[in-house]
């Protein structure tokens, strides 16, 4: 059973207000709460509701009761960094990372969960698409996976020669569902586009969006690209760089690609951890197909 310990820094008169001030959520002080033993002041067993006083040592108790179960994989991730909090992965291109219809026993969350254990809850924080490269970073508990938060740098490489030395795109992305069923496809719509969409029965679900893109270098009529992002929806880089007429070399579903995965890639991670004092910047080489050559 994994624990956390700390002091608190000062006098609460319950110990429910020293968790909040140590940023646990809502919903897993619930869970603290649900079990004897969970929470434990200087060495004795304490709820929610029991005094703190200023130094106390304050403990909690972590065992996720039902693991993620998925099959077992022999496939060996790359790991870059692991401590008792994280794991960060380098995860190459062309490999999901969850369970779906067609890659059931072949993912990443398999491969985890083979690797930390069968009782294991698989919990990625930010997944990358299918095609895309680079950083993924897996909490090891409930605890970091609801106080972690990870800053992603992206380089992609586009079609055509960019015309921004650096540019914000502040474009809201769609999904667009008709009878209950989602569009795989997202999409940003002018004013007709949404209106002629509404009459024909479709229903648009609209979330801002914006990536900021600056430009690297320009080799042969393709411009690599330094990209963060301010929001996380699903394509988002993808989506943005086609409507401004650069679409991802190899985007087969928003550009024209052919031959190969749509060139994007998680080159760094900034991981920040305040409940444990953690913080890191890990990075992630390059693949060899993301390489410009002159």
């Amino acid at each position: 059973m994994k624990s956390y310990i700390f002091k608190s820094l000062k006098t609460y008169p319950k110990c429910y207000y020293a968790l909040k001030d140590k940023g646990l959520s809502e919903s897993l002080i619930s869970f603290l709460r649900k079990k004897d033993g969970r929470i434990l002041i200087n060495s004795k067993p304490a709820t929610t509701q029991t005094p703190v006083k200023r130094l106390d040592k304050i403990e909690i108790y972590l065992q996720d009761e039902i693991g993620s179960n998925l099959p077992y994989s022999n496939f060996n991730i790359d790991i870059l960094f692991e401590n008792d909090a994280v794991l960060v992965i380098d995860k190459p291109a062309n490999l999901s990372c969850i369970p779906s219809k067609s890659n059931f026993n072949n993912n990443l969350a398999n491969a985890v969960c083979s690797y930390l254990g069968q009782n294991y809850v698989y919990r990625a924080i930010g997944r990358l698409d299918k095609q895309t490269s680079g950083i993924v970073v897996v909490a090891k508990d409930r605890l970091t996976a609801e106080n972690l938060t990870v800053e992603k740098t992206y380089y992609a490489i586009c079609e055509g020669v960019f015309p921004f030395n650096e540019i914000e795109i502040n474009l809201p992305i769609s999904t667009i569902s008709k009878d209950g069923i989602n569009q795989r496809k997202r999409v940003v719509l002018d004013k007709k586009q949404k209106t002629d969409l509404l009459n024909s029965g479709y229903k648009i679900d609209e979330k801002p969006a914006k990536t900021i893109v600056k430009k690297i270098k320009t080799i042969k009529n393709k411009t690599l690209l330094k990209i963060n992002l301010e929001t996380g929806r699903t394509h988002q880089i993808r989506v943005h760089m086609s409507a401004l007429g650069f679409p991802l070399v190899g985007d087969d579903l928003y550009g024209n690609g052919k031959g190969c995965r749509a060139l994007l890639h998680c080159q760094k991670a900034k991981l920040d951890l305040p409940l444990l004092r953690f913080r890191k910047t890990i990075t992630a080489p390059f693949p060899n197909d993301f390489l410009l050559k002159n």
